[in-house]
């Protein structure tokens, strides 16, 4: 009697390039926008406990010292795009100082007609004078969070240099290992082909949420030594025969 045959389910169909590509785009704006909610809720926190005499004069300090550093890049008049990214950055940094939507509520609702909205104005505009300094911090914060963004793309190139040399460096050492001998081991490739993108996040979120200007290269410079070791250790153990 022939046995039944058993059922096999079908194979999960791994995403090609641009569909990880995708992914990874995706998940670098979630870490993004993870970053600034905590930059905020730092900064918030400073505010309560550590500099309460500053208030969100700390943010404004913080803001222009980052400030300097992006105009900084102005003085590399020989590549036009840093101009166009740092002209592009001020603009957006003008346009978030220019929303001041709660104000706004507010003052539309103050001016609505008394009854039934006349409790809400009161406590509406109670509550914008008692955390204003908060909101105007929070402004503060989010241009920071632009400028450091222009930042850490001007910072771009020196994880591509990181990589391009921990990849050079991991195929001699392949080679070596091919010629010599040695043995294979697929955990640690795996777990540095992994560790390639969040030493890369990591060091966005990282700088990000620093509530305190400092330069970019002191955080960057770090993590693309930790991104080009990843690297070299994943072209390391690459496999010797496919």
């Amino acid at each position: 009697m022939a046995k039944p045959q058993q059922y096999q389910p079908p194979r999960r169909k791994e995403p090609g390039l641009l569909g990880n590509l995708i992914s990874a785009l995706v998940q670098l704006v979630v870490w993004l926008i993870i970053s600034l909610m905590l930059s905020i809720i730092i900064e918030w926190v400073g505010m309560i406990w550590f500099w309460p005499e500053l208030g969100s004069d700390h943010a404004k300090t913080v803001l222009a010292t980052d400030q300097a550093y992006l105009n900084q890049q102005l003085y590399y008049q020989s590549i036009t795009i840093k101009n166009n990214v740092v002209a592009t950055t001020d603009q957006a940094v003008r346009w978030i100082a220019q929303q001041s939507w709660f104000e706004t509520i507010i003052q539309s609702v103050s001016t609505a007609s008394a009854g039934s909205f006349e409790v809400f104005q009161e406590w509406a505009h109670d509550l914008y004078l008692q955390y204003r300094d908060y909101l105007q911090a929070s402004t503060y914060i989010t241009q920071i969070f632009v400028i450091r963004l222009a930042l850490i793309l001007f910072s771009l190139p020196i994880f591509v240099i990181a990589a391009l040399v921990g990849g050079v460096d991991g195929l001699v050492e392949r080679d070596l290992r091919r010629w010599g001998g040695g043995r294979e081991s697929s955990n640690v490739f795996n777990l540095a082909r992994r560790s390639i993108v969040p030493a890369f996040v990591v060091a966005c979120v990282v700088y990000i949420s620093l509530p305190f200007s400092i330069n970019p290269l002191i955080v960057m410079l770090p993590f693309a030594c930790l991104l080009g070791m990843a690297v070299r250790i994943a072209f390391e153990r690459l496999k010797k025969y496919f």
